[in-house]
């Protein structure tokens, strides 16, 4: 029998909602924080990191990568190069 870790992973979280339209409809009328947050969380699981080496990777500490991803942070455009850069992923930000 394999042994699982404690954790479950966002993907698995999100993956049954993901094809629900009503889901779809509420995800894009959620705040762009909240998006974003789960954005970075999603990019650094798939990138394999903790919230403390993201943190390391971007000059801060892991508690305020937390407060990131639980879209409790203010986040500058600085910050979100950073972690752009630290995820190897490129920053997009347009106006609509």
């Amino acid at each position: 029998m394999k042994k699982r870790s404690a954790g479950v992973s966002l993907d698995e979280v999100f993956a049954p909602a993901e094809k629900d339209p009503r889901w779809k409809a509420a995800n894009e009328r959620a705040d762009i924080e909240i998006r974003l947050s789960i954005q970075i969380s999603q990019a650094r699981e798939k990138a394999g990191m903790t919230q403390s080496q993201l943190a390391k990777a971007i000059g801060t500490t892991q508690s305020v990568v937390s407060r990131i991803e639980g879209a409790d942070q203010n986040l500058t455009l600085g910050t979100l190069s950073k972690i752009a850069s630290a995820l190897h992923r490129k920053l997009d930000i347009r106006l609509r």
